[in-house]
């Protein structure tokens, strides 16, 4: 467990494990999580940490930065705290943005149709439910057997995949969308431009506003990271 708060080692390098699975070590101690897990990682997420543990700075910065937080917060999921990303994403899937459609103005509901309409029949069929669909503001209760199934085919996913899949929902603010990402019916392009089909129209309409848009483009900065991720876990 590393318990200073400078920089002290000297050379950061990965070490295969096992297979494709790499431990990260700073000069000759094994790099920890903060609740004392070794870090295993693939050969392509190990490169990232080394390189961000290589540069200079105070360890709370590094253990901040994008890779290595994701490392750390899926290798120190709790039983605990897994059920509760469950339920979470569950949740989402229980009032998911796809299954509400605008029936006004004509422009915007014919854009939400075709950018949602295959992504709610690709969804019923790979999680072999069926999705209530309203143009109303007002909650749309799903059937109850959606959750079972959704929290199914979540409880198969190992925590690297799982954390990866609940930081993607928060960032679309879409579990469909994420999935749907995440086992390559969308591409990241296209599941950024449904996740924000309500925006994009607002600004064809009104115009940008430039601190909106600076916001905007930190959010699809960090989305990019996290398919960076699905890539390498």
């Amino acid at each position: 467990m590393i318990i200073s708060k400078e920089k002290y080692w000297k050379q950061v390098r990965k070490e295969k494990f096992k297979d494709n699975i790499f431990r990260i070590y700073l000069d000759e101690t094994c790099l920890q999580s903060d609740r004392g897990n070794d870090i295993k990682l693939s050969e392509q997420l190990a490169d990232e940490v080394v390189r961000e543990w290589s540069i200079d700075g105070k360890i709370d910065s590094i253990k901040n930065s994008f890779f290595t937080k994701f490392c750390f917060s899926a290798s120190d999921c709790t039983e605990k705290e897994r059920l509760t990303v469950l339920d979470r994403l569950v949740e989402y899937g229980n009032c998911d943005p796809i299954c509400y459609i605008a029936s006004e103005p004509k422009k915007f509901h014919l854009k939400q149709e075709k950018l949602y309409s295959p992504l709610i029949d690709w969804t019923e069929k790979f999680l072999s439910i069926k999705l209530k669909t309203g143009s109303s503001l007002l909650f749309i209760e799903q059937p109850l057997i959606n959750s079972s199934k959704i929290a199914k085919y979540l409880e198969d996913l190992d925590n690297f995949h799982l954390t990866a899949l609940h930081e993607l929902t928060k960032s679309l603010g879409s579990l469909f969308i994420a999935l749907a990402l995440y086992n390559n019916f969308l591409s990241p392009e296209l599941a950024w431009e449904i996740a924000h089909v309500e925006d994009n129209f607002r600004i064809e309409i009104w115009g940008e506003v430039e601190e909106e848009t600076l916001i905007k483009n930190i959010n699809l900065d960090f989305f990019n990271s996290l398919v960076k991720i699905l890539k390498m876990i």
